[in-house]
């Protein structure tokens, strides 16, 4: 426990301590901001000493990138009290080391000396969450689709899954699958809209030999395949009549018949049906079966659109920047506050699958370690946190010839106001939100005569 990396932004704190490190022998080095900090963990240190504002810099979970690209490398950070709670949660849950501010020379030597007899790789006591690196949001929407997975999963029930295009639908499936007493059977997935209703119908049911001209040899069908594990049919809504009342009869009685067959056989599979269409009006409209609704429908999971979760966005922003950053042998760390800014005030019609293409986009197009607007899509770049915004609606123009329907004044006012109440007027989260530094928040607030007392 020798090399350690010291990244403080406080510069006079990390000479101080720099200074201690070298008179009790170790070997430290000094970086003062986020780029320099990654470049720099190539270099093989014991330990990293790390204060939580240039954590907070990062689009990845520093601890996580560095317990999976560097799993003998110790972390201690370093936190204002008024960060105090946060960091002890994260410390219990990724297994590092944490010093409140200003440091304390000998708590920092105690843990020092600890870490230095204590075994790397320790056992960890709790079982990792299934859904760790797998579907990501820390929302209370999110966290109640997970719940209900993990209650269901060991159900024999059928399971029906709406939401909208690009969502999770199938990766929902996957982790009910996962979860269930069939997870060592087959799961078969079948998209009912990529294949051609013509050969839907013998891809699910198989065929006899001579059943129809090209038929030279049994074929056994993806519902047949699945027999004793999970069959999942996405985009059911798009089944044809005729297919529902067959995949009725064998969700009915578990009866199958393949095309040009004149014998059944009985399978035992479990259905997950996933649809983005409101079945409801497809049953009124007389194109989807009410019979095979309430079979498919026993347990019933919506995932709710991203911009109805948009909390979610800056866990998924950095699981997407860490999958890409080892994919494409990059190392982004963070994102410039216009980017962000647009990328938190997209609408996100194509959901969570929209936003990992952004960020591939991004990657391709970032010619740096940051990812500025520049870098996004053009249907993004024009987003700003005031886009959104419309002022009270009103016929007449103003005095000075303003309309106030689209005057930006009353828009940035209403939006920085919004900003600070969601935020209980923390100034530093409220202009972070906004895309904003700190010093142009104040300007504005003291431009639009909103109070600068900061509770």
């Amino acid at each position: 426990m020798n090399k350690i990396l010291l990244a403080l932004a406080d510069r006079e704190d990390a000479i101080r301590i720099n200074n201690y490190l070298e008179d009790n022998s170790y070997s430290p080095y000094i970086v003062t901001d986020s780029a320099s900090l990654i470049s720099k963990l190539q270099a093989g240190f014991d330990m990293l000493i790390i204060d939580s504002d240039i954590a907070d810099e990062l689009e990845l979970n520093i601890i996580k990138f560095i317990g999976e690209r560097f799993p003998e490398m110790r972390v201690v950070m370093l936190s204002s009290r008024e960060k105090l709670d946060r960091v002890i949660k994260a410390a219990s849950v990724e297994n590092f080391d944490y010093i409140v501010k200003p440091v304390n020379l000998n708590e920092l030597k105690f843990i020092l000396e600890r870490s230095a007899a204590a075994v790397v790789d320790a056992v960890q006591d709790s079982e990792p969450d299934y859904f760790e690196g797998r579907f990501v949001g820390k929302s209370d929407k999110i966290k109640k689709v997970m719940a209900v997975v993990k209650k269901v999963a060991k159900n024999e029930s059928n399971i029906l899954i709406t939401g909208e295009t690009g969502t999770g639908k199938e990766l929902i499936a996957r982790a009910v699958y996962e979860l269930s007493r069939r997870a060592s059977k087959p799961f078969i997935a079948v998209n009912s809209a990529a294949i051609p209703e013509n050969l839907l119908e013998s891809e699910l049911f198989g065929y006899k030999r001579g059943a129809f001209t090209g038929a030279s040899a049994d074929k056994k069908g993806l519902i047949e395949l699945a027999d004793s594990g999970t069959l999942f049919l996405d985009e059911i809504g798009d089944l044809s009549m005729g297919l529902q009342a067959k995949l009725l009869r064998v969700l009915e009685n578990g009866d199958l018949r393949r095309l040009g067959d004149e014998t059944s056989k009985n399978v035992n599979i479990r259905v997950i049906a996933a649809t983005n269409q409101d079945l409801m009006k497809s049953i009124q409209d007389k194109t989807f079966r009410e019979d095979l609704f309430f079979r498919l429908n026993v347990i019933h999971i919506h995932i709710p659109p991203l911009r109805e979760r948009a909390e979610d966005i800056p866990y998924l922003l950095r699981f997407f920047i860490e999958k890409y950053n080892k994919l494409e042998r990059r190392n982004i760390v963070g994102i410039d506050p216009r980017a962000r800014a647009a990328i938190m005030n997209y609408e996100y019609p194509g959901n969570v699958r929209e936003l990992d293409n952004i960020v591939q986009h991004a990657f391709a197009m970032a010619s740096s370690d940051i990812i500025t607007a520049a870098d996004l899509p053009v249907t993004l770049q024009g987003i700003s946190p005031f886009r959104k915004l419309s002022a009270p609606v009103k016929e007449e123009l103003r005095g000075d010839g303003s309309d106030p329907e689209l005057n930006l004044a009353d828009a940035e006012k209403s939006f920085i106001n919004r900003a600070l109440g969601k935020y209980d007027n923390n100034h530093t989260k409220a202009a972070k939100a906004l895309g904003i530094s700190r010093s142009t928040l104040w300007r504005k607030m003291k431009e639009y005569g909103i109070n600068l007392q900061e509770e």
